[in-house]
């Protein structure tokens, strides 16, 4: 269901829903693993997947932006429009929650941190170039997004300094940033100590691309759109039998129990390229998906979508609090696992809901005050020229 006031669309949302429920029930799985059979391990890299999908989807819907801004971008004016309307969306809530972490830093880690290390972390500097945390680990997905807000859309500014049609330069800087990022997890892939869960998944510069890929989605959308809505369940089907066949390479089966799949070459590389492609092949039918009413599932989908910022960034501090006050038998007891993976759950959810009605709800509604609209990604428009 397409919600005509608010522009969202629901197959949107159904993604993004999915995407941050794969990393709720990632994290939260791990209270019940002590307690459940072998094969309940394979649910363990759906944290994986959804930030992957989470990263598309920014590019898709960012990308429909910016291309609507089209040559507009190449005055000053309307990127600080820009950059702007995005801060006030993404950092309210990322430095209130960088206070949080730093306070429980203290309370549940007995480990004071410095000013250089709080100031890395709140200008998202810490996984730049290398992967150094410490703390709030969950940051580094935040820190790549940051930054292709910041340097995606001053690229595209800076070409149109010099060619005033937008298409080749916005298709030039998505290019140079795709291939930037691909290559250099090629290079960095063969270094000593290489590792793609520690290493090339979380240095900012080195995934870009996977961004990058709903970029060009969101210019396919826009650009070509009998092409776009053409076969959109086929394109839908195709995604995800790769994305299956993709998750089948995070695994072996050895000695009766699955384990890690090798962290090889095609690990650190290619897999994320892949992995992205598969979740941008699901945006056609995804980007056009409407139901005939509303019910309580396509309620609860809207609601998790609508609060999944504060859910991604609330879940594992309250994860972290039930490790420290919870039951502490929750290894040896299945019911107070299940207690426990319950209030993560419930308690998660509820202090999302209220995050976004008291913190994100007033900092957009002052944004546009501030900073209006620049272009709905899904307001009708015309076929973008090429």
């Amino acid at each position: 269901m397409s919600d005509p006031t608010s522009g969202r669309v629901f197959g949107l949302d159904c993604l993004r829903t999915i995407a941050i429920l794969s990393v709720l029930f990632a994290h939260g799985f791990g209270l019940l693993y002590p307690q459940m059979p072998t094969w309940f391990g394979l649910l363990g890299h759906g944290g994986f997947y959804g930030v992957e999908l989470f990263f598309v989807l920014s590019g898709f819907l960012i990308g429909r932006i910016l291309i609507r801004s089209d040559t507009r971008l190449g005055k000053a004016n309307t990127v600080r429009i820009f950059y702007i309307r995005r801060w006030f969306r993404t950092l309210p809530l990322f430095w209130l929650f960088l206070i949080l972490n730093v306070l429980l830093e203290v309370e549940l880690q007995d480990h004071p941190l410095s000013l250089a290390e709080i100031l890395e972390h709140g200008f998202f500097l810490r996984t730049l170039v290398a992967y150094h945390p410490i703390f709030f680990p969950e940051s580094w997905s935040l820190a790549i997004e940051e930054w292709f807000y910041l340097l995606f859309p001053a690229m595209i500014w800076l070409g149109l300094q010099f060619e005033k049609k937008f298409v080749p330069v916005f298709l030039s800087v998505a290019a140079v940033f795709f291939l930037f990022s691909t290559v250099g997890r090629m290079i960095s892939a063969r270094a000593p100590g290489a590792d793609w869960a520690q290493w090339q998944r979380v240095i900012v510069i080195y995934r870009f691309d996977g961004i990058m890929i709903g970029v060009f989605a969101a210019w396919l959308s826009l650009g070509w759109p009998p092409l776009w809505q053409a076969r959109p369940k086929l394109v839908a089907m195709i995604g995800i039998l790769t994305l299956v066949a993709l998750y089948c390479s995070l695994w072996r089966w050895r000695n009766g129990h699955f384990v890690f799949g090798p962290d090889d070459y095609f690990a650190r590389t290619f897999r994320f390229t892949l992995v992205s492609l598969g979740f941008a092949l699901l945006l056609p039918f995804a980007s056009v998906w409407r139901l005939a009413r509303e019910n309580f599932a396509s309620l609860a989908v809207r609601k998790i979508a609508l609060w999944s910022y504060a859910l991604y960034l609330v879940h594992l501090p309250v994860f972290h609090l039930l490790m420290k006050y919870g039951f502490r038998d929750w290894r040896d007891s299945l019911s107070h696992a299940l207690i426990m993976f319950v209030l993560l759950l419930g308690g998660s959810i509820l202090l999302s809901a209220l995050l976004f009605h008291f913190l994100e709800r007033p900092c957009t509604s002052l944004r546009e005050r501030v900073a209006p609209d620049m272009a709905h990604p899904f307001k009708p428009q015309r076929k973008v020229s090429t």
